[in-house]
């Protein structure tokens, strides 16, 4: 009779030879074997360059009170600031369809978003990136529309500006902060979500007569409870104030933006679109 291997040595060598198929599949024969030897190749640094990072700007209100309101003079400057550095100025659509066709830009860009939606935006902001013809996108709290109002932007004025150069988008209901209405849990913040989420959407598509794609995030409050929900509504991205570049080889359906303050310097303006 022939002698058989014990069942427990044949498990072994088959455990070990599916563990060398594994790592092959992963790395790469190229990256398992080299003149006979084993050897590991570790992953170097992925490089960047400026033609694959988009800033995205994010503004607030002009000539108001706080710290997120720069007077006219001031953001005047930083519009001249990108053009005399060559900065050409995208609309953000332009920027999230690059992410699913990865292809470097041939020039340095960057996105302009504004939040809230203060009546400068009709006033001031219009007639300034007109002036330049940069498109901006402006996210705008439902609630802060009015059919007539003096101190607020009127469903009007938010249809002039939505076909001229300030792309209207969302930024909720009311401007709760999200993250505590999903810790609250109880039925009255669930519903609150969808307001603030879902139903912010659908009036605002009501009144432009459009779809709506974006939403930011209220205080640039989130976590994955809410992205799921944005996902359901039917937001193609979400925009944060997370600090960091947006890199158009990663497909992120989160974006950061970064925040420009009223103390802002130029310096770092620069910074940001160098």
């Amino acid at each position: 009779m022939k002698r058989l291997f014990p069942a427990f040595v044949v498990g072994v060598i088959f455990a070990g030879f599916v563990s060398v198929l594994t790592v092959v599949f992963f790395l790469g024969p190229e990256q398992f074997v080299h003149q006979g030897a084993l050897v590991w190749k570790k992953k170097g640094a992925e490089e960047i360059s400026r033609l694959l990072k988009v800033p995205l700007l994010l503004y607030h209100n002009i000539d108001g009170q706080g710290k997120y309101s720069l007077d006219y003079r001031a953001i005047r400057a930083h519009f001249s600031l990108l053009q005399e550095k060559n900065v050409a100025i995208i609309p953000l659509c332009d920027f999230t369809s690059r992410l699913t066709n990865p292809l470097p830009y041939k020039e340095k860009v960057a996105v302009l978003t504004f939040d809230d939606g203060y009546p400068a935006m009709y006033h001031t902001l219009l007639p300034l990136v007109s002036e330049y013809r940069y498109p901006v996108t402006l996210f705008v709290v439902i609630d802060a529309i009015a059919p007539k109002a003096k101190r607020s932007l009127t469903w009007d004025q938010l249809r002039t500006m939505d076909a001229s150069w300030i792309r209207i988008e969302c930024h909720s209901m009311t401007h709760l902060d999200l993250v505590r209405l999903v810790k609250k849990g109880d039925g009255e913040s669930k519903f609150k979500l969808y307001e603030e989420i879902y139903l912010s959407k659908r009036v605002l598509e009501l009144y432009l007569k459009r779809k709506v794609s974006y939403f930011a995030f209220p205080y640039g409050s989130y976590n994955l409870t809410i992205i799921d929900l944005c996902k359901r509504a039917g937001y193609e991205r979400v925009f944060s104030t997370d600090y960091g570049p947006n890199i158009i080889t990663r497909n992120n359906y989160c974006l950061r933006r970064r925040t420009i303050l009223k103390n802002s310097s130029m310096d770092f303006l620069s910074h940001l679109i160098d």
